[in-house]
């Protein structure tokens, strides 16, 4: 029985505009660190999996790029989406290669841009998370101790005493939408529910039989486009055939819908770094609690972000801003409203202003 991590890295990071753009999204950013996004989620993939073991699952434009930050990673190992899909197609493409190359595979399916501060306790509840695949028939996923009332989370509530070994692990009683404040406060004193992770482990059979049960649309789109993967035709096939998928995500798609899941619980100081407040949370400050990149002069300035590229960014007598240069965009925004910012991307694209993006 072969473990194998599959990184989906098509993601367009358009909350990190003006930095994340189309021709380089978020994964490719290095947001914390020297390294890439990506390329630190396979350095730490690597104390598990040996990179013949890593896939990675992309858009078509962004091949290049992965292939430019993943050199160690086989080429073959890379699956490139035509156009993006959400997370079920991409998982299904992926369970669809592994079954290909070995009927008793195990998957760990994970985001390409996530921060991990803990490596050690991280690579711990991976490890329990394939142990538990591989000796059950039963869907697994990885919860985060919450520290904070956070809205921009999706929540799992678990169910019951832990089970035994550690890390723990629990039942799944249910899949909760992002909350409102009050209900995140509520969450947060009640010790029952946990920040969904995105991140999962199953038998690649087992999530194509999950698929199948509860997208059998999607299943039967997979199955036709199957024979096809790790092959000279793979391109060209895809091509044809994965336009014509719904978008969906696994989570509405089938998790939430299944009831024998299992839960690990993690506490590795985890961040899906959805946002530039997020960002900043997570980012040494200075004596004023800013956060800055690049040639920065503040006056009278608090609680601000500011990452520049190439100019000198200057501040006087101002707080709690997002304040971000590129060369061709400066980006100005308040704390509060930093998760808002798709929004701005969508208003870019109706105007047709895609030079930006």
């Amino acid at each position: 029985m072969g473990n194998y991590a599959v990184i989906m890295a098509g993601g367009k990071g358009e909350r990190f505009w003006p930095w994340s753009r189309s021709n380089s999204p978020k994964q490719f950013l290095s947001l914390i660190g020297e390294r890439s996004l990506i390329q630190q989620t396979v350095d730490r993939l690597t104390g598990l999996f040996p990179t013949e073991k890593i896939l990675v699952v992309t858009g078509e434009a962004l091949l290049p790029l992965v292939r430019e930050h993943l050199p160690g990673v086989p080429r073959g190992n890379m699956i490139a989406e035509p156009v993006g899909r959400n997370t079920a197609p991409c998982i299904g493409l992926a369970a669809m290669r592994l079954l290909k190359e070995d009927s008793r595979s195990v998957m760990l399916v994970l985001p390409a841009d996530h921060l991990v501060i803990e490596t050690k306790a991280f690579l711990s509840c991976l490890a329990r998370a394939m142990e538990l695949a591989s000796a059950e028939e039963v869907l697994v996923t990885i919860g985060i101790t919450p520290t904070r009332p956070e809205t921009g989370y999706g929540y799992i509530e678990k169910t019951g005493q832990a089970l035994t070994g550690e890390p723990e692990v629990y039942r799944v009683q249910r899949f909760v939408e992002k909350p409102d404040r009050q209900k995140a406060l509520e969450f947060l004193s009640s010790g029952r529910y946990v920040w969904n992770s995105g991140i999962f482990a199953w038998k690649a059979r087992l999530i194509l039989e999950k698929i199948q049960k509860h997208l059998p649309d999607l299943y039967e789109r997979l199955e036709k486009m199957g024979k096809y993967l790790g092959t000279a035709e793979e391109a060209e096939a895809l091509s044809k055939m994965f336009p014509a998928v719904a978008g969906i995500s696994i989570d509405y798609g089938v998790m939430e819908k299944e009831k024998e899941i299992l839960l690990v619980q993690g506490n590795f100081g985890w961040d899906d770094l959805g946002s530039w407040t997020a960002l900043a949370e997570q980012s040494p400050k200075d004596e004023h609690q800013n956060v800055s990149r690049g040639q920065y002069l503040g006056i009278d300035t608090t609680c601000c972000l500011v990452y520049g590229q190439e100019a000198l960014i200057a501040t006087l007598g101002v707080s709690n801003l997002v304040i971000v240069q590129t060369n061709d965009v400066v980006l100005v925004c308040s704390m509060e409203h930093a998760q808002e910012i798709k929004e701005l991307v969508n208003r870019l694209k109706a105007k047709g202003l895609d030079k930006y993006l």
